[in-house]
């Protein structure tokens, strides 16, 4: 009983020794030792440790990180069990011990080189050649097993070809959409031109996607859900600076955010121009926002700006009332954080965006940011915009929207928009109109934009207040009063 127990060990150790002294190739006396079915296919030259009788513990050794790692105690010096990288091969259906081996010695040590087989010749994508060609090449003994292998290797292939050929559709669909940004006073109007006129009307309804305000993000901050909008309008010139930063982090929050839409227009509510151009400059010369602050604020302008060019809108829509008739609407509405902005606050904000949008120059004479349509393009303009689409131009004019397109629309009347359905509809095809001019706009090549800025002069307003058009005729001041519905 004593000698059976010695020799136990030796037994079980007899081929971990034979693995560290065995020379490179088999002799040919151990071959008949194989069992008969580790070998139907031709020889595999795996190392001595593999083929010995050691193949009933193959199960075990795969399943441990420490066999992958070192290829079955093979020193490492033939290809064994792979290491990190063909791990994922035996995710494959049809895929196990055996067949992984098999498939590392024949050099598909991942899923990537079998991707590669399936596409390159001699299989050149047929299923029936790589399945003949896993069997009588590599080895795969079963039909069924090199089956899975070739199905799911096709699936890999054709799922990618599927992905790379949606991409550049997508892809195309994004940078064919418009975007316009919707200006305006507190007040003049802007939620109900987008609710009511972009979203509830045949013209747009089906063609736009609209980006509120996010003035929820603004009333709810953090988790004591502090409104910063509330603490600006109560103490301006201590949260001015903080204000003005949040709702830039807010506006770049919700071009990430619908920036992947595939409607062809998009309608966002204000901008990061109007930020710096009205509400900044506002705060700045009323002393809320001193001068370092405004260094800060401009410090960043540009390069967010640089790396988000979703920001830069393709036109802008500047809804225009009197400061009075905004005052009026605001105390309508009754939003409690209103309640301390002043009828001279508004008058500032529209002050702001006339200079922006409609600079004056010398006193009452006026020119208007504006230039001639590029050449060739002013006769797409339908003639119900025709006098209210300008270009945005001038050294105030930040550099990323020179030449922009934008179209004024009156908001003065107070238009029952629920009831009065046809002022709606007009209200809605002239911003259809303004998106298929820009489109064709988008569409046109640089050359003809260039083209354009050399051959047409600025529009000037004349000490008459009136304004030259490209056929010659006057357009009276009257052209940006209120639109007759």
């Amino acid at each position: 009983m004593r000698r059976r127990l010695v020799l136990l060990p030796l037994r079980l150790a007899a081929p971990a020794r034979s693995s560290s002294s065995d020379p490179p190739a088999m002799s040919p006396v151990l071959r008949p030792v194989h069992p008969p079915s580790t070998s139907p296919s031709p020889p595999l030259r795996f190392p001595a440790a593999a083929a010995a009788g050691s193949l009933r513990f193959e199960r075990r050794r795969l399943s441990s990180s420490s066999a992958a790692a070192g290829g079955c105690g093979c020193g490492g010096r033939e290809v064994g069990f792979p290491a990190r990288g063909s791990a994922e091969l035996l995710g494959i259906p049809g895929v196990g011990p055996r067949n992984l081996r098999k498939l590392v010695h024949g050099g598909f040590r991942d899923l990537a080189r079998l991707k590669q087989l399936y596409t390159d010749k001699p299989v050149g994508g047929s299923a029936e050649k790589m399945v003949q060609f896993l069997q009588s090449s590599v080895g795969i003994i079963h039909k069924n097993h090199a089956e899975s292998i070739t199905s799911f290797v096709k699936d890999s292939v054709v799922g990618e070809l599927k992905e790379e050929s949606e991409v550049p559709v997508m892809q195309s669909a994004k940078d064919k959409r418009i975007t316009f940004c919707v200006e305006g006073n507190i007040s003049v109007g802007k939620s109900t031109f987008l609710q009511k006129i972009a979203n509830e009307t045949v013209e747009l309804h089906d063609l736009v996607e609209i980006v509120p305000e996010p003035v929820s993000k603004w009333q709810d901050v953090g988790p004591d859900h502090f409104n910063i909008l509330g603490a600006f309008y109560a103490e301006p010139q201590r949260y001015a600076y903080t204000f003005q930063n949040y709702v830039f982090v807010t506006r770049l929050m919700q071009e990430k955010q619908s920036s992947g839409g595939l409607k062809p227009l998009r309608l966002v509510e204000r901008s990061i121009f109007s930020d710096r151009m009205v509400f900044v400059r506002a705060v700045h010369e009323a002393n809320w926002l001193n001068g370092m602050e405004l260094s800060i604020y401009d410090s960043w302008f540009d390069p967010v700006l640089s790396s988000l060019p979703g920001l830069i809108p393709d036109g802008f829509i500047y809804l225009r009332a009197t400061p009075d008739t905004c005052h009026k609407r605001m105390m309508l509405r009754s939003r409690s954080e209103e309640g301390s902005v002043t009828l001279q606050y508004l008058r500032d904000l529209h002050e702001k965006h006339e200079c922006w949008l409609l600079p004056s120059q010398n006193g009452d004479h006026r020119l208007l940011s504006a230039s001639q349509l590029p050449y060739g393009m002013d006769h797409c303009l339908h003639p119900d915009i025709k006098d209210r689409v300008f270009y945005l131009e001038g050294s105030h004019m930040h550099s990323s929207i020179q030449k922009v397109p934008a179209l004024v629309l009156d908001c003065e009347p107070d238009i029952d928009f629920s009831q009065d359905v046809e002022a709606k509809r007009k209200y809605a095809l002239q911003v259809a109109i303004f998106f298929e001019f820009v489109k064709k706009l988008k569409e046109a090549s640089p050359a003809q934009n260039i083209d354009a800025k050399a051959k047409n002069p600025q529009i000037l307003l004349p000490h008459s207040r009136g304004l030259f058009l490209r056929d010659g005729s006057l357009l009276s001041e009257s052209g940006l009063k209120p639109l007759t519905l």
